[in-house]
């Protein structure tokens, strides 16, 4: 399938001529004769900062490898900054990567790290100082510059590899699961200095995770991927309210999910028979069509006003969670009802029977196979 990526909303910095900053063009990958990859269409704006997210196994770090030259495509191609690097090796392409595991070595000290990138570029050892501060101040690693890697934490080390990267002043930069070491607080902590580190300078990146609070969190735009493909490619708030497909739905945030059949279809408005009553949506899907319907967990409330979808399903749990309280609401096997409160809230508890409710206007619809 060809997925053909283009901005909805470009950055405020961007122009028209740097759209296609980052041009992967028909790009297509096999391994050992099964497809993993085909006809791949991604492009992105100079300064964008982009996450490819989805589960392991979905082509993401495949097509990361791709564009850093890593990995030969079998067909296609790859245009960075207006230049063909489809057939350069990676060290002629400009492009830093951080790895995982942040690569850095051991035996060398914290400032040794940050210069290798510009000593194997050929820059004199005694020019490498300067750059090397900078980069160093630049992650607030300045006072750790003469100590071995080892003596690090797991953040500081990826700070050295953020160092390392941006050093060599990258024409893009490419992340693989940069903060998945890292305990929550930490990794939080990082993607917010990231984000305004590499805003501040202006630099083209790509986030892979798998996490999609981190790639909310730092994306100007993130590419839903699965099954070696791209499902969709939006800005973080666009691809929450309005998942274009239920594995978008799925992967991004929790919803209520409820099966069913269009009943009635009138004037842009169906009627869906659920196993827990019958519920409206905006779509125009025949009569006969099986359906999903989704809705956002904190667009769902208690006691809802008559002219709102609503159902009474008994709690499967209470989840008091400090800044909200979520209701798990029973439907069948297959499906959920999901409420999501602010706060610390009582009156409810495992067992009970709660109607919940949300707009029509809220209600997500799509087509499945029967």
């Amino acid at each position: 399938m060809t997925n053909v990526l283009t901005a909805t909303k470009p950055p405020a910095m961007q122009t028209p001529i740097e759209r296609n900053y980052l041009d992967v063009s028909g790009v297509g990958k096999a391994f050992r004769g099964v497809r993993v990859m085909d006809a791949m269409n991604f492009r992105m704006a100079k300064g964008e900062l982009v996450s490819l997210l989805g589960p392991s196994g979905c082509g993401k770090t495949t097509l990361l490898r791709i564009i850093a030259g890593l990995m030969a495509a079998d067909e296609g191609a790859v245009v960075l900054g207006g230049r063909n690097i489809t057939t350069l090796p990676a060290h002629k392409r400009n492009i830093s990567v951080v790895f995982q595991n942040y690569a850095l070595f051991p035996h060398l000290t914290v400032a040794e790290n940050v210069a290798f990138g510009l000593r194997a570029r050929g820059t004199a050892k005694g020019d490498t100082a300067k750059p090397v501060a900078e980069a160093l101040a630049l992650v607030r690693m300045t006072e750790f510059a003469d100590r071995p890697i080892a003596a690090l934490s797991g953040g500081q080390q990826q700070r050295v590899a953020v160092a390392r990267a941006l050093v060599v002043d990258p024409d893009l930069l490419l992340l693989d699961e940069p903060f998945s070491a890292l305990d929550r607080k930490l990794r939080e902590t990082m993607q917010v200095e990231l984000k305004a580190m590499l805003r501040d300078r202006g630099i083209t990146a790509i986030f892979v995770t798998h996490d999609q609070e981190e790639a909310l969190g730092v994306s100007d735009r993130i590419a839903v991927m699965n099954a070696g493909r791209i499902e969709q490619f939006a800005d973080p708030s666009t691809l929450y309210a309005r998942p274009n497909s239920p594995f978008v739905m799925d992967f991004v945030g929790l919803s209520t999910r409820l099966h069913g059949t269009v009943t009635s279809h009138d004037a842009g408005m169906i009627t869906v028979k659920t196993a827990i009553g019958d519920l409206h949506a905006r779509a125009n899907f025949p009569v006969g069509t099986a359906v999903l319907l989704g809705v956002r967990p904190e667009l769902v409330a208690p006691d809802p006003d008559p002219q709102m979808n609503s159902v009474t399903v008994p709690l499967r749990d209470v989840m008091v969670l400090g800044s909200k309280t979520v209701l798990h609401g029973v439907a069948n096997d297959a499906d959920r009802v999901l409420c999501e409160l602010p706060g610390i809230r009582s009156g409810f508890s495992h067992g009970q029977t709660a109607t919940l409710g949300w707009s029509i206007e809220d209600t997500l619809v799509y087509e499945v196979a029967g």
